[in-house]
């Protein structure tokens, strides 16, 4: 994931209801905005989520690792730079980090996310994809300049 072609960026604005008492960007807020990154990117590529949903399919995350190194305060905008790799086929792993105004990176998160097919008793993963969920996978890790 070092190509700097591919990454995905979206800007966000820290809101009253993204802090905590302080001032400060509470911890949980990084997991809405990086949701928030990866409809967007899914969105650019033509593959809006909500029917990919309707379709029976998810895309749900299997792990999380965020290391927080500078917060971010009430008020500041907040640059994504997301990347996504199709792992093994069925694992897609996205690397996001969050960039300061200065340039600064504030913090960093890598998330597994597989497909899945829901049905109406279980969720079960998909270990063949259909063709058209891997290009959308694979556009996603080729990034905007596809």
């Amino acid at each position: 994931m070092s190509s700097t072609n591919n990454k995905w960026r979206l800007t966000k604005t820290v809101l009253p209801q993204h802090t905590d008492h302080a001032g400060v960007m509470w911890h949980g807020s990084y997991l809405d905005f990086l949701e928030e990154g990866r409809i967007d990117a899914l969105n650019k590529v033509g593959c809006e989520y909500s029917e990919l949903s309707k379709k029976g399919f998810e895309i749900p995350v299997i792990s999380m690792q965020i290391k927080y190194k500078i917060s971010f305060i009430h008020g500041e905008n907040v640059l994504l730079n997301s990347q996504f790799k199709l792992e093994n086929k069925i694992r897609l792993t996205c690397k996001t980090l969050f960039f300061k105004s200065n340039g600064d990176v504030g913090a960093e998160a890598i998330i597994g996310l597989v497909v899945a097919r829901k049905t109406n008793d279980s969720v079960k993963l998909i270990r063949d994809l259909p063709a058209k969920i891997k290009k959308t996978l694979l556009l996603l890790e080729k990034g905007p300049e596809f």
